[in-house]
This record gives structure tokens, sequence and C-alpha cells, in this order.
């Protein structure tokens, strides 16, 4: 009977509370969400004036990255200007065929996408006109490169044999071009177009040594240049000497507003102005259109020219700001759902849920990735550890491993941000698990690195069909806010699986697949195989092998000697460094410089040849040969601190006179950091050795402008590499343009490679003096050299034998 009487009293519900209580609990409710209200709006506020101002700092950097673009370009354009200007005081009386060759090796209309015409006009007297128009007839009769369009005025001269002068008339002189290059052939100016009566004021530019100014506006607005141009390039201090001195200009025509359009391309919704002040023009151009209030940047260029760059205007207020609303709204919503629950708690809290046992084995945050969710490195390990234990404990069975890398997430991260990356990577990670079963794991090792871990029975095809999904899965466009309408990435796979004994032995092998796969080409998947670790363990024993090496003294030098074409006699030694391997005999460069660039032996192997070759020389010099070396230097040594002070010891041990020592630099390590060549180069030039880029192809790396800043002394070209094509035609035409080059800069051309008699005849009538090659002289050990050293080269000819 007590239980039964309990029992109800037990049960029953709690009393409603009274009304008073009621009423106190609806204030503290409505109190609660007139509070969240106004944090809610402070918050809101506080976060549109954040996003305003950071979308402003945006805005301005945008604006300064439009105009910095802009002011490159100008530069760029003034570059060309100074080139044209020095082949034309080096060819005073160039052809039109002969400027045409020079504009087609300069790529001119492909690396100047805002030039417009490019020409030179000449200053003609009335008696001078006859040999005028026959140096005008000499041009090619048709354009020499597809989409380069050839004004001469042979189209006239041919017709009527004599130069129809617009506007008509007698003159005492006239100003007449000698040949155009035009993108546009309806674009071409006419055929004897006399630019002193058409330009007002161009002689006196002649006199002053200033540029002459047209701004046009037809087509889009263009500007002319007219630049004087003087023997010896550059205009001499007084009038007479100016006139006397005077060769020509150079004519060029150029669209702003490209210059605008590419300084514009990735900044959307921005706008650039750009003004140009000079005695003769102004004229001011622009893309785009700025709000009254965007935030700006201008820059004052040499020349006249100011730029001014225009960011987006950033919206402001609560309710243009995305993320400002979304709080807005979302704190509103959460007020009042807590004053509705302190209104409803007051009628009786409900018993708090005890806590499941799943909520208290809930992993730590420390062994999951915080941006993706996923397992990291630690819980992977662990998680493949049970899997190969399990399979050691079933016969059919085998772990996987998928190891995964975007490719090029840097530059994807440089371009669009940290915080577009990280959206990226939670993507990426997403689509993973999407593509795999339930019982397998994804898991994130860091970076853009991510590790799929597989069971299966099916000997590894399973895994196959599965790297198959993956790439798949990433090929599908990403759409981000800021990268278009879809970013398209691809991703690199290693894929490793088998009975293992260690899991980090597991991961090991799919990243040494991985690696296989990147070095293939990347956007693929590899399996692993048992050569890719053998090429491991090769790579180590052979970086074990020159340690050995360098302390044994197995390395040993070449001398290829290099004829000085006009005497038929040495005028210095290549050095080139051998190894002497204990097994595989006598290897060349290639066989192990590569390993030996990445681990930085090159470093003590390339000090060992440059004072080995400084002592030989020495010594031959002691002895009564007046002969140079030239020793090679890697990228490593070149960078190094104290390379320098290498330089400056061997020549100091060896007693060599430092004028005959040259250091062969090749192009691609010079240019991939020009200004800390420059300075590196410098302390090397003040030593008093020579310098030479080697393997110098003219191929676009070094620009004219970035050579003349380079203490250089030689041009070393391998006439068998300039060009992928095999016409001897081109190669021939390419190894004159660089010859123009190294005329223009005066350096000397060395040529090396030459295989043939004809090829030496050829270097001879393009007036290359320097050369070598196995048809003149093998490199050969030091203890041979002085035979060549004795010897003089007959002056050869095309036609002529070979001694």
């Amino acid at each position: 009977g007590t239980r039964d009487a309990a029992t109800p009293a037990a049960q029953s519900p709690a009393r409603p509370p009274s009304l008073s209580r009621r009423l106190v609990w609806g204030v503290v409710a409505l109190v609660c969400v007139a509070a969240g209200a106004v944090g809610s709006v402070i918050g809101a506020q506080q976060v549109a004036h954040n996003d305003t101002e950071s979308a402003r700092r945006t805005s301005q950097l945008s604006a300064a990255a439009v105009a910095t673009s802009t002011k490159l370009t100008l530069e760029r354009e003034q570059e060309l200007g100074i080139s044209g200007a020095t082949y034309l005081a080096g060819n005073p009386q160039a052809t039109p065929a002969q400027f045409d060759s020079w504009a087609k090796w300069a790529q001119t209309l492909r690396r100047y996408p805002e030039l417009e015409q490019l020409g030179l006009v000449a200053l003609v007297r009335a008696p001078e006109m006859p040999a005028f128009e026959a140096r005008a007839v000499s041009g090619p009769a048709a354009p020499a490169t597809a989409g380069v369009h050839t004004l001469t005025a042979s189209a006239t001269a041919r017709a009527a044999r004599r130069l129809a002068v617009s506007p008509a008339g007698a003159r005492a002189y006239y100003c007449l071009a000698v040949t155009t290059l035009a993108r546009h052939a309806g674009g071409r100016p006419p055929a004897g177009l006399d630019y002193c009566k058409t330009r007002a004021g161009l002689l006196l530019s002649r006199d002053s040594g200033f540029s002459h100014y047209t701004a046009s506006a037809a087509s889009g607005g263009t500007l002319e240049v007219l630049m004087p141009v003087y023997r010896g390039n550059q205009p001499p201090a007084t009038l007479d000497a100016r006139r006397g001195a005077f060769v020509g200009w150079l004519r060029e025509v150029f669209a702003p507003g490209v210059v605008l359009g590419e300084a514009l391309q990735g900044h959307p919704g921005d706008a650039a102005r750009l003004v140009f002040q000079s005695s003769s023009a102004r004229a001011a151009y622009g893309s785009g259109t700025p709000p009254p209030t965007a935030p700006s940047t201008t820059i004052d260029l040499p020349g006249g020219w100011t730029v001014q760059g225009f960011g987006t205007l950033a919206s402001a207020g609560v309710l243009n700001d995305g993320d400002a609303l979304a709080l807005l709204v979302v704190g509103l919503l959460l007020s009042l759902l807590l004053g509705a629950l302190v209104f409803v708690l007051s009628a009786g809290r409900p018993p708090a849920p005890a806590r499941t046992q799943q909520a208290r084995e809930l992993p730590g945050e420390d062994l999951h990735d915080r941006l993706a969710g996923l397992p990291n490195r630690a819980l992977m390990l662990d998680r493949a550890e049970c899997m190969l234990a399990r399979a050691g404990r079933q016969s059919g069975l085998l772990v996987g491993a998928l190891f995964i890398d975007i490719d090029w997430f840097d530059e994807v991260n440089q371009r669009l941000g940290r915080a577009a990356g990280d959206r990226i990577l939670k993507s990426v990670a997403q689509r993973l698990e999407a593509v795999v079963r339930a019982g397998d794991t994804v898991g994130r090792l860091g970076g853009d690195e991510f590790v799929l871990l597989v069971e299966t029975a099916a000997r590894g095809a399973r895994l196959d069909s599965l790297a198959r999904r993956v790439v798949e899965a990433l090929h599908k466009p990403f759409d981000l806010e800021d990268a278009g309408p879809g970013l398209n990435l691809t991703a690199s796979i290693g894929v490793a699986f088998g009975r293992y004994a260690t899991p980090e032995d597991l991961l090991r092998d799919a990243q040494l697949a991985l690696n296989a796969a990147k070095s293939a080409g990347k956007d693929r998947y590899t399996l692993f195989n048992a050569n890719m670790r053998s090429v491991i363990e090769g790579r180590g024993v052979l970086e074990a092998e020159l340690n050995t090496a360098l302390a044994e003294k197995q390395f040993f030098v070449l001398y290829e000697p290099i004829y000085d074409l006009n005497t038929g006699s040495v005028n210095s030694l290549e050095a080139l460094v051998r190894w002497l391997h204990p097994k595989q005999g006598v290897l060349a460069p290639a066989d192990f410089m590569a390993l030996a660039e990445e681990t930085g032996l090159s470093v003590p192997i390339g000090r060992w040849l440059l004072e080995e070759a400084c002592t030989r020389a020495a010594a031959w010099n002691v002895a009564g040969y007046r002969v140079g070396v030239s020793v090679e230097v890697s990228a490593n040594q070149l960078n190094r601190e104290g390379f320098v002070t290498d330089v400056r010891r061997a020549l100091q041990q060896s007693g060599i006179e430092p004028s005959l020592v040259t250091l062969e630099i090749g192009e691609t390590t010079i240019m991939r950091d020009v200004a800390a060549a420059v300075e590196r180069l410098g302390e090397i030039d003040q030593l008093g050795v020579s310098i030479a880029i080697d393997d110098f192809g003219g191929n676009g790396y070094a620009y004219h402008s970035d050579l003349r800043r380079l203490p250089l002394d030689f041009l070393k070209v391998d006439r068998g590499s300039l060009a992928a094509s095999e016409d001897e035609d081109y190669r021939t035409w390419l190894l004159e343009a660089i010859m123009i080059v190294g005329r223009d800069l005066s350096l000397t051309v060395i040529a090396k490679g030459i295989e043939s008699l004809e090829q030496i005849g050829a270097l001879q009538g393009m007036g290359c003096t320097l050369a070598q090659g196995e048809i003149m002289g093998k490199a050969v050990p030091a203890s041979n050299i002085e035979t060549a050293l004795v010897s003089t080269l007959p002056i050869v000819r095309a036609d002529a034998p070979m001694p």
C-alpha cells in the first residue's frame, strides 16, 4: 500500500507557476530578446565596417597593381625604342630588307601587342632623292612574317620608279619613311608621306635631341613617337654636332588603350587612365568608368606620362554586406529563440539528458585536422597500423594507400589568397569522402596532401579504379566567388598496396609512386613498383660515391681549345670536369652534376675545378704560352655568399693574370634573378676576371636592357642547340641575329659545337672570331694540350681542307 500511495506523488507533474512568476520570467525573456537584438545590430555594423575597410584596402591594392602594371608596360615600350634606336645608330644606311630582318628577330609585334607601327624615317634632301628611291625599293616584296605588313616606298617606286611625295610639291628637303612595319595593312600611312610637312616642328626634335609626339583619336586613340637617332646612339652636346651626327628618326605608333586593357586583366570592375603631356602633344586615354569616390593610385613616369589606377567602389552599410546582414538575421532569430526558451523553462525545466557513451568517446581535436575535419597524420598512422594487423591475420586481405597531392596548389594560393585555398581544401576533402566506401579512411597529412587508406582483397584492382574516380572527381570545376566561372584543378596520386610491416613503409612507397606521377607530368596516378625504391637507393649510393670521389680525388679535367679564326691560334681553353668512377669508368657532367647540384656537392666540385684550371693555365703562361682558361660556374656556386672569396683565392694561389680567367654562367641561372646577378657579378668583375653567358640562345630569357646592366664580356652560343628546329637556314639566321646583339652590346660571341668546314666558313662570313668544336680540336688532358698550343690552325674557308 505504501508503494501504491507513494507512486502517484512521485510521478505527479510540477504545479504550474503563479501569474506573478510568469510575468517576471516574461520580462526576463523580453530583456534577453532586446539585449540579443542590440548586440546583433552592433555586431552587424562592426562586421559591415570591417568588410568595408577590408574591401577598400583591397581596392586600393588593386588600383596600385593596375597602375604598376601599366608602368611596367610603358617601360617595356621604351625599351623597344632604345633597342630600335641602337640598331639604327649602328646601321644608318639599313635597307628595308635589313630592318625587316632585325624586326623579325626582335619579334616586335608579338612581344609588344600595343605596338601598331614601327619604322625608319630619313631626312632626304632634294638632290638625294634618286639614291633614296634606290635604297627604298630594296625592301622585300611581301611581308616577312605572318601578321607583319611591311610598307616601303617600293610599292610606288616599282610602278613608276619615282616616289610620289605627299603633300605634293618641290621642296629643299623631305622627311620620308624608309620602311614601316604595320600590324594592320589598312592602317598603314601612304607611301611617300612627307613627315616634315605634316608634323610641325619635327626638325626641331633633330636639333634638340628630344622626341616628337603626335596624338590621334582615331581607332581608339594612338600616339606617334618620332625619336631622333644619332651616330654613337647619344645626342652630341652642340647643335652643329647634333646636325652632323643625325641619322634619322625611329617612328613608333602604339595604342595606349591596349596597354590599359592588359593592365586591367584580372581586375574586373577596375578602371585606368593614362595621360601624356609634352611640348608638342597632350593626350588622355582611359579604360573603364571609375566611380566618383573609388580609391586610386597615381604614378608619374619619366617622359611625360602619368598613370592612374582606380579600384572598385566598396559598398557600405549592413544591408549591402552579405556577411553583416546574415549576422543580423541570425542574431535576431537566436535572440527570439533565447527569449522563448527562457519563458518555456520558467514553467519547469526537464532534467538534462545524460551524456551518451558515443559523446564520451569522440576523438580529441589533436587527432583531427582543424581545417577539413579529417583524421590527421597521427590518427592515419594508427588506423593504418590496425588495418595492417587485421591483414596479417587474414591471408586474403591487403591494405592499400593512395597518396594525393593537388597540382600547382601553391600558385592557386598566391593568386587567390589563403582563404580561397582553404575553401578549396575543404571541397577536396568532401569530394574524397564521396568516392570511398564507408569502411575506408580519408585523412589530411597537411598542406595539399591527402591519403586514402583502403582494405581490399582484389590484388590492387579496386585501388586502380578508386584512383580513377578520385582523378575524375577532382576534375570537376570548383566554384569560388573570386575565381571566375569555375576553377579547374588536377591531382597527382601515388598508389601502394600489399603486406607491409609498418604504416610508415606503406606511406613511403605511396609517396614514391606520387613522386613518379608528378615527374611524369602530373594529373595522373601511378602504381608503386620496386624500381622506384631502387632508384632512390641508387641516388643515395651515387651521393655517397660523390663524397668519396671528392675525398679520393677521382675527378680530372679535360681542356677543349677555343680558336681565334683570324689568326688560327688557340685563344683560350675551356676546362671540362670528368669523373673517373672506379666501376663505371669515365662519367661526363650530365651523369652526376644534376645530383651534385641538388645535394650541394657542386660547390666543392666547382671550387676544385676553378683552382685546378687556374693553376694549370698559370703554368702554361709561365712556360711562354699566352692562353686563357674558361670555367663553368653552377647556380649553387654563384648564389653562395663565399663564391667571390673562392675566385679570389684561386687567383691568388695560382698567380694567374685575372684577365685570362673567364667564368661561364648559364643564361637561365643569371636571368632567374637579374638584380641579384648584377650585384654578384659586379663583385666578380672588380676582381678583373671575364664573365660569359653560356648557352645563350636568343630565346627571350635575356632582355636587351638586362644584358646592358650585367658586366659581361662574352656571349657563348651552342650552335647545335639554338632552336628545336632542324632547319639549318633558321639556325644560321638566329646566329646572325645574336652576332648583331653582341655588336650592339660590345660583347664577343663565341660559337661552340662546330661540326663542319662549312659552318666554320659561315662563321667567318658573319664576323665571328672565336669558335670551338671537335672538328677543330677535341677536349684532351692537360698533358696533351701543349700540342694544340704550339700548332696553328690555318685560316679556314668553307672550301679549304682541315689540316
